[in-house]
């Protein structure tokens, strides 16, 4: 399956990578491959992901830094909707 970002979830990686390269840089390789390796998952098994109660998407959280990774999984394509490091944040 392809994978597609909506813009917010392109905005929200960009923000991740701002904030540790000034708080963590020596960590940002590895919260980059923990994020891309969890959502290069989603192309074998997409619905591994949790669905999230009244809402049309599911949600994954990555293996090792626990990201949430939003997406919703399409005839054709997984659309990434936002990667988030907190619950409370709305989509």
């Amino acid at each position: 399956m392809r994978l597609l970002f909506r813009a917010e979830a392109a905005a929200d990686l960009r923000s991740i990578i701002a904030y540790y390269e000034e708080v963590a840089p020596e960590a940002l390789a590895n919260i980059l491959a923990d994020i891309h390796r969890s959502i290069d998952q989603l192309t074998h098994f997409p619905r591994i992901g949790v669905p999230v109660q009244d809402r049309p998407f599911r949600r994954l959280v990555t293996r090792r830094y626990h990201f949430k990774v939003a997406y919703s999984v399409q005839a054709n394509y997984i659309l990434i909707l936002g990667i988030f490091r907190y619950q409370d944040r709305e989509l």
